[in-house]
């Protein structure tokens, strides 16, 4: 049997006219490299399915389509795709294409856990949670005629028995990036996360042997990689942490990840970010307008003030933050845009992702949203977090628009991107001496 893994496209999914002002807006941006690099990345849940199915099938390709496209005329008896929201629209364009040429198609992964219903009115079984439990189920009933609609995981998978990813079926000259997980699940609860549905709120994390294991094959594959670890909150375990960054300085790679602002607080973790190989860390502010930080999760709300300090501390260690906004949020008037380009810019950001509020279905917002009637569409393909989906309160849908993308404009300037360069080569040249 034949079997390929597809990653739907993503990008350019929605509308033409929303697709027109994305391109517009990108192609105005300065130094927006490692922007780049966080959005190009091949789809890991896919790879880890490569691995559970090893064994069970006797050919498997891996197909992403924002880089290949689908060999339509190749036969395949089964399909798998793992997706997220803004890449449902997509797989299910996809699904209608290959239920006419009779393959069988799984689905799995974010948005197939959140919405399963609908999910199932274009593949013929759905992956509900993790699947490396279910698959096992899932493979025996297809083998005997008689596969589910549905398979729901509801144990807490042991992270060191998740297979390694199938790094072999990636054209690694294709990618920047290569992506690994270390852990599931986060302890914050925010109103627009949908992740914590499908990994829970406990955190559980490979052994740092194990963890070293992968990178080792990963480098086998794509000498001196960067690497991007994919967690929600990868050092919010400082001893595992700890451990784990002490076994890859001098690692011979560079590697970014998800964290919160609390890695400020231990300067053991900090001190051992750069020499292993840490050039980036993504923290999610959410906001820094007061009250709407304050609905959207209080632990963040309680660290405000201390947002600028947290930042210089962990950027003295040449480690560029990321920081990630929404702006548009229930509390927000039109003052929010130029007050994220002032912090952005005052606090030497090494770069900003800006998003206007997108609720995911499976997440409180959606839940919330959906109740108040302020749901504008359900175009998956326009939930890419640049594009307006829901109504404001406190301004127009336009204005919205229009604020998003002066807040990019101004960030990514050329005389914005010079002052972040000139900021981190001193920081560079403190640390030489």
């Amino acid at each position: 049997m034949r079997l390929a893994l597809i990653s739907p496209k993503g990008v350019a999914m929605g509308t033409d006219e929303e697709n027109k002002r994305t391109r517009s807006i990108y192609e105005q941006l300065n130094h927006i490299e490692s922007l780049k690099e966080l959005m190009s990345c091949p789809n890991l849940p896919l790879l880890a399915v490569g691995a559970l199915a090893k064994d069970d099938f006797d050919d498997i390709v891996y197909i992403d389509e924002e880089i290949e496209t689908i060999p339509w005329n190749t036969p395949f008896d089964m399909v798998a795709m793992s997706f997220m929201t803004q890449q449902a629209t997509r797989a299910f364009e996809l699904a209608d294409k290959f239920r006419e040429m009779g393959t069988y198609l799984i689905a799995g992964g974010m948005h197939p856990t959140n919405s399963p219903e609908e999910t199932l009115q274009y593949y013929d079984t759905v992956f509900i949670g993790e699947a490396e439990i279910t698959w096992s189920e899932f493979i025996s009933d297809f083998r005997k005629g008689l596969p589910k609609k549905t398979y729901v995981n509801d144990c807490e998978i042991d992270m060191n028995q998740v297979p390694i990813p199938r790094y072999d079926l990636l054209n690694m000259t294709k990618y920047k990036t290569i992506p690994i997980q270390i852990s599931r699940g986060c302890p914050h609860n925010c109103e627009f996360c949908a992740s914590t549905k499908v990994y829970g709120p406990r955190y559980r994390h490979k052994s740092v042997e194990r963890v070293l294991q992968e990178i080792e094959i990963v480098k086998s594959y794509k000498k001196n990689p960067h690497i991007y670890f994919t967690d929600d909150n990868m050092l919010v375990n400082k001893k595992m942490a700890i451990r784990l960054l002490d076994g890859m300085k001098d690692g011979g790679f560079r590697w970014m990840t998800h964290t919160d602002i609390s890695v400020a607080d231990h300067d053991d973790v900090l001190e051992r970010l750069y020499p292993s190989g840490c050039r980036k860390l993504v923290i999610g502010f959410e906001s820094i307008v007061p009250e709407s930080l304050k609905n959207i999760e209080k632990w963040k709300y309680r660290r405000l003030d201390s947002y600028g300090e947290s930042i210089a501390k962990i950027q003295s260690h040449g480690i560029g933050v990321w920081g990630t906004f929404i702006v548009g949020l229930d509390s927000d008037d039109k003052s929010v845009f130029q007050r994220v380009i002032d912090f952005t810019m005052n606090n030497h950001l090494y770069g900003a992702m800006i998003s206007v509020p997108t609720p995911f279905p499976g997440s409180r917002f959606y839940s919330r949203l959906e109740e108040e009637g302020r749901i504008l569409t359900r175009h998956w393909g326009s939930y890419t977090l640049w594009n307006v989906v829901v109504r404001p309160t406190n301004m127009t849908v336009q204005e919205l628009q229009d604020g998003f993308e002066y807040t990019l404009n101004q960030i990514y300037s050329k005389e914005a991107s010079l002052r972040r360069m000139t900021h981190f080569k001193e920081i560079f040249q403190t640390m030489r001496r």
